[in-house]
């Protein structure tokens, strides 16, 4: 740049610098004030490197510029504060220009490698403290300069000073928001922060009827440990068990210190997972203490509701969380109890078998769909059947409380609601034969309505009426059901057998079903339960547990089907045990049929595509944990998507049968 472009162009750059100071976005203050100093240098690109004063290491956080690909795999780096030019520069405080950085003795393999040629660096100095350093990069030995002149040096130094400037400004923004937000004495969020969460979880709830569990913890025995010890370590067992509670909620869970000894803990999550992590929870809160005689011990109380079951607004869900919490703690404590179970059960069941009967007749109640994939390569082969009753007011109530009614239920309200199932899912099934694809449909069949004498005759006229269906359809039975009458029950089974019906256990392992009655059952699959999954693969009794029951259910020519899978982890253990199918979180939530409709309709075009490209319609086998790239998302990210990705393909199995 010319001594005339300089002179002209530094008013109204720095101009621009002020204007930008007020930018309240960092990041996008960064990306204009970092283009400005590339461009001013005729670099490649700008990179802010800031120190971790508590560490003492540097860590690379933004990147502007060219050759992005090559500073993304640095995002995220950290080196420590003797290291590398930057090592220098916080030392002396001053700029340092690197014409040859790979020949510089203190050159960072990692950057050599990437081919970084020159570089500038200047420190980012607020209150006489440096928060970081601005690195400017020339990859090309074309671009590199030779030198930098003490003109643009200043004016790239001017504009630091403003990026240490906002720099200071975020991190008091941050430490503010970290004192509003968070408890000084866990570490967790405090009462503010966590109501926030549950602000937002409300939120996704409205929009996108994603339910959730919020669990509210009182600790039993903190006073005492108070009283005897000091409130000193009292302090140092709240902490404990914060780290505890940490250290067992899931990804994507939120957990917050309300004050005192109570906590409460969000999760994103339905009826059937309360169980697994309500007892996950109660294990961290056993907390034993001191020694001699004076020995202690700390545990919990625990509080659940369930939104929007147990309601829609905060104040609700709250105040009836603590009043379970409080029948819980009444009961002796180490346990939890559901919001108001005891209190409202009889009333709300009443209320529900009326209300049913009426949503059955308004056709209120819906099925929604659950993903069934083959665990080799995640191809999906089907989908569980799960009935919803979609409320006018827009609340949707979840299998649990329906199912509650038809137990207290006299009548046939059971066996109508299970007929209208088998049917509704008949016809939905039909639905996707112009596709060309016709998944597995698993339905779940209660044992009052399997075992009775009409069942056999309305399940026939089904598959009588819509054709082919039989085939793709698996009933899902219990263990319960099966003990109940053995000799009735296989009759029943041989029955849907002759009407191309397939047979599955479910939940197995929570009844009292032995290996041995399985062997006499004309059974296909067998199911093992979510809590034998959940604590994988950590749990070595139930590594052990599932490793058994898939080896003798091969051994009996039955393939297994593993429920709740939520983690990546937990996919690899149930290929690594020889599962053969997986359902769960980790793949899909349940989904409305419009929404399952969508997940065909771009698999179909997809396979079609292939096909008429003549390539395998299989993704490549990715190996002994590693599903296909969407998948590998989702682990990586928690973020489940809500619609079908076209990477995601389908099995053989789920073609139409007749194609």
């Amino acid at each position: 740049m010319n001594q005339l472009l300089l002179h002209t162009a530094v008013p109204s750059l720095l101009a621009a610098m002020d204007a930008l100071t007020l930018e309240p976005d960092f990041q996008l203050f960064f990306k204009k004030a970092a283009a400005a100093v590339r461009n001013l240098l005729g670099a490649d690109g700008t990179a802010l490197i800031l120190l971790d004063e508590d560490s003492q290491t540097f860590e690379y956080k933004l990147f502007e510029g060219e050759h992005q690909h090559l500073l993304d795999a640095f995002k995220g780096f950290r080196f420590s504060a003797t290291h590398g030019i930057s090592s220098r520069v916080l030392a002396s405080k001053t700029s340092i220009f690197t014409r040859n950085y790979p020949a510089a003795p203190d050159a960072m393999p990692q950057l050599v490698s990437a081919g970084l040629q020159s570089n500038l660096v200047i420190p980012l100095v607020s209150s006489d403290k440096v928060l970081g350093v601005l690195a400017s990069s020339w990859f090309k030995h074309t671009n590199s300069i030779a030198n930098i002149s003490p003109q643009l040096l200043t004016l790239a130094e001017r504009i630091a000073s403003q990026i240490a400037v906002a720099c200071h400004r975020e991190k008091l923004e941050a430490q503010l928001r970290s004192l509003v937000t968070v408890d000084p004495l866990t570490k967790l969020l405090n009462r503010r922060g966590i109501l926030d969460c549950l602000d937002n979880s409300l939120e996704m709830l409205h929009r996108y009827n994603r339910p959730f569990a919020c669990f509210f913890i009182d600790v039993d025995g903190l006073k005492s440990a108070n009283d005897h010890w000091g409130h000193e370590t009292g302090d140092i067992l709240l902490r404990d068990l914060a780290q505890r509670l940490s250290d067992v909620v899931r990804k994507g869970d939120q957990i917050g210190r309300l004050g005192g000894d109570e906590f409460l803990i969000i999760a994103e999550c339905d009826e059937a997972h309360i169980d697994i992590l309500a007892r996950r929870f109660l294990q961290a809160l056993r907390i034993p203490y001191g020694s001699g005689r004076k020995r202690g011990r700390l545990s919990g109380s625990i509080g659940v509701v369930i939104a929007p079951h147990d309601g829609v607004d905060e104040i609700n869900l709250l105040r009836k969380a603590d009043a379970a919490m409080y029948v819980a703690k009444s009961e002796g404590g180490d346990r939890y109890q559901r919001a108001s179970i005891k209190a409202e059960l009889s009333q709300d069941t009443q209320i529900s078998i009326v209300d049913v009967e009426g949503a059955l007749e308004r056709n209120e109640l819906q099925l929604w769909y659950q993903p069934i994939c083959q665990l080799d390569d995640l191809h999906l082969v089907g989908f569980e059947a799960l009935l919803r009753w979609c409320k006018p007011d827009g609340e949707i109530v979840s299998a649990g409380p329906l199912i509650q009614a038809f137990e207290s239920a006299r009548g046939d309200l059971e066996f109508r609601v299970g007929n209208w199932v088998l049917r509704e899912a008949a016809r939905q099934w039909c639905l996707w034969h112009k596709y060309a694809i016709t998944p597995d449909i698993h339905i779940n069949i209660s044992p009052r309505h399997f075992l009775h004498p009409t069942f056999l005759n309305e399940l026939q006229n089904i598959c009588a009426e819509f054709s082919d269906f039989g085939d793709a359809l698996i009933i899902e039975i219990t263990e319960t059901a099966m003990l109940e009458d053995l000799e009735r029950a296989k009759r029943i089974m041989l029955r849907c057998r002759d009407l191309g019906v397939r047979m599955a256990v479910d939940d197995f392992g929570t009844g009292y079903a032995s290996l041995t009655y399985i062997k006499r059952l004309p059974l296909d699959i067998i199911k093992i339960d979510r809590s034998f999954v959940a604590e994988l693969p950590g749990n070595k009794v139930d590594w052990d547990i599932t490793k058994g029951v898939v080896s003798i259910a091969h051994a009996l020519g039955l393939s297994v089907v593993a429920e709740g899978a939520e983690e990546f982890e937990q996919i690899g253990s149930l290929r690594e045990l020889g599962c053969d199918q997986v359902q769960g979180y980790f793949i899909h939530r349940p989904m409305p049929f419009n929404d399952a409709n969508d997940w065909l309709d771009k698999a179909a075009t997809q396979a079609l595509e292939k096909k008429s490209n003549n390539k395998s319609h299989r993704t490549v086998n990715t190996g002994n944990v590693q599903p296909v790239n969407h998948w590998t998302l989702a682990a990586a990210t928690r973020v489940q998507q809500e619609y079908f990705d076209p990477r995601f393909t389908l099995s053989n199995h789920c073609r139409n049968r007749s194609a």
